[in-house]
């Protein structure tokens, strides 16, 4: 079973993606914060990192850089965020994330997308997906 971590301060948001995860077959862990998002993919590393850019205790774009660092194998994550500003999209491609969300997002999309970057699938960016 693939473990996705998710790293996000909205717990309605975390909630809701949590149980579609577990219901798509995944095992899914929550950190509400960047600093526990850290601590809890050194401890069990996932296989992949849904990742909020604006957090408590840092930023997603920070902890995909701390574990890029950090982490013995490669690790995917996907950024998701509610922020307009622009540049967002080419910075998160720059530091290498498999995709880059924007809020309010498709659900069935994301779990797509999700399943495609799990299993080694590159995609074009209309899908938002990045080569690994």
């Amino acid at each position: 079973m693939k473990k996705i971590l998710i790293v996000e301060d909205d717990q309605a948001i975390s909630q809701s993606l949590a149980i579609r995860l577990k219901n798509a077959g995944y095992e899914v862990n929550v950190a509400p914060d960047a600093l526990s998002g850290l601590e809890f993919a050194m401890r069990k590393p996932p296989d992949l990192i849904l990742l909020d850019i604006s957090l408590p205790a840092g930023n997603g774009f920070g902890v995909a850089e701390r574990l890029q660092s950090l982490l013995s194998t490669a690790t995917p994550f996907i950024f998701l965020t509610a922020s307009q500003k622009p540049g967002l999209r080419q910075k998160a491609k720059k530091l290498g994330a498999a995709a880059f969300f924007q809020k309010p997002y498709d659900g069935s999309e994301l779990l797509e997308t999700i399943r495609l970057v799990l299993a080694g699938e590159r995609l074009d960016e209309e899908c938002q997906v990045y080569a690994i």
